[in-house]
């Protein structure tokens, strides 16, 4: 540069000089100014692509797809993997499907089965295996969705999306099979709980503070009176919360997880007399309310010992079970209460006729149910209105076809029961890690 100048400053008049050096550098600007265009024009013929918006409208796209093609999404880029793997995402999906779009995912079957011991000692064994309905009487296993627990007695709670959990003497275990994940969960109410006393688990999402909770009902040591206490996972401790109004009737394990709300079925009141109504537990304001039954002048028939709760399309609904038929009522309206009549299912079609109804729940292309006493399961296709059973005896060792499960479950030094049941779940971005230290294998 500083021969340049001397050449064309030095010794001649200011301007001069100037038109010299603007002569020598010419050719330098236009080649960089032609290397600018040509970066430019090739930018604009570059075609846009998802990842070029901003990230609160992928939000709100991405909220609207299935966890499936989720998944997909995650190896498409950084910005992609990010939004997906975001826990904040993850309860933004779980909004209250009656109040946004969020997409309802569909149902899938889950394979419980469930032993355990009185001696040598008091302890549990359970497994859980992901299933696909084919049709006809044909069951097989989904991929890489396979979980083994092995601990102290549990007993088998309830269903949230993909969490299963099970309840102890003291806390419970959430279980998260499609992530091969466990969370213990001690609740801090040992001082208030008598040692063999009854606890109900529900768990819900606060669609106003964006969290996950879990509530437990159990006769108080002090009186015998009912107490509930509320939790909310992923914060620092596990503070309690009381619910002052809780109601005093006695709960049955027969719950269900809809509208982000937990609901039960209850055998009678404390003060006697059967109920005319479902008990549910509101996340968003922390207190228990009363959901009534269909309309009894619209055929709906009181049997509680023939009747279950399940999630349809992400509805709370109701089995009644009756001698001519199986009707299955739908909530459509959640905030009125509103009750629909969805399906009637004539028990002709049951190619056995099913002596008493265990369990129930959605899948793909209909309804299932589990009766117990010979276990057998039925499954209602709603394309042909066919229903189709398995025996419960052919799922063993077929579907467990691992060595060492197969060892645990069928052990002859056992003493021990045994259920096999089937779930109803559905797919979701949680992650136990977001609310505590998992358990370790």
């Amino acid at each position: 540069m500083k021969g340049i100048l001397d050449s064309c400053w030095f010794g001649r008049n200011f301007l001069t000089g100037w038109m010299d050096l603007l002569l020598i550098l010419m050719p330098h600007l236009l080649i960089f100014s032609i290397k600018r265009l040509e970066k430019s024009r090739a930018k604009e013929n570059e075609k846009p692509t998802l990842m070029d918006l901003p990230n609160d409208f992928l939000f709100d796209v991405f909220a609207r797809l299935p966890v499936k093609s989720l998944c997909h999404i995650r190896s498409v880029s950084k910005t992609s993997l990010s939004i997906v793997d975001n826990p904040f995402f993850a309860t933004l999906r779980l909004l209250n499907p009656a109040t946004n779009t969020a997409v309802v995912e569909l149902p899938q079957l889950m394979l419980l089965t469930h032993s355990w011991s009185f001696w040598p000692s008091d302890r549990g064994r359970f497994a859980l295996q992901s299933l696909k309905y084919r049709g006809e009487h044909n069951l097989t296993k989904s991929k890489h969705r396979y979980s083994q627990i092995l601990y102290q007695r549990y007993e088998f709670d309830f269903v949230f999306c993909n969490l299963f959990c099970f309840k102890a003497k003291y806390g419970c275990l959430l279980v998260n099979p499609l992530r091969e994940e466990v969370l213990d969960i001690e609740l801090p109410i040992n001082d208030l709980v008598r040692f063999h006393a009854k606890k109900w688990y529900g768990m819900g999402f606060d669609s106003v503070t964006r969290t996950h909770k879990i509530v437990c009902v159990f006769k108080s040591t002090s009186h015998d009176m009912l107490e509930a206490y509320v939790y909310t996972l992923g914060t620092r401790s596990l503070s309690r919360q009381k619910i002052h109004s809780v109601p005093q009737c006695e709960f049955s394990s027969n719950n269900v997880s809809a509208y982000g709300d937990m609901h039960w079925l209850i055998h009678r009141h404390v003060a006697g007399g059967n109920p005319n109504r479902i008990i549910s537990f509101n996340f968003e304001k922390d207190e228990f309310v009363w959901t009534p039954y269909p309309d009894s002048s619209r055929s709906f028939n009181y049997n509680l010992n023939n009747m279950r709760l399940l999630n349809v399309q992400g509805c709370l609904a109701i089995m009644s079970y009756q001698h001519s038929s199986i009707d299955i009522w739908v909530m459509k309206n959640y905030e009125k209460k509103v009750w629909e009549l969805d399906y009637k299912i004539d028990n002709k079609r049951f190619p056995h006729y099913p002596r008493s109804i265990e369990t129930c729940g959605e899948w793909e292309h209909g309804i299932f149910f589990s009766q117990r006493y010979p276990n057998m399961f039925y499954f209602w296709d709603v394309r042909d209105k066919s229903i189709k059973h398995i025996k419960a005896e052919t799922l063993l060792p077929g579907i467990f076809s691992y060595d060492t499960l197969q060892n645990l479950l069928w052990d002859d030094e056992w003493r021990q029961l045994r259920v096999i049941s089937i779930f109803s779940y559905t797919d979701s971005l949680i992650s136990l890690k977001t609310f505590g230290n998992l358990v370790e294998s």
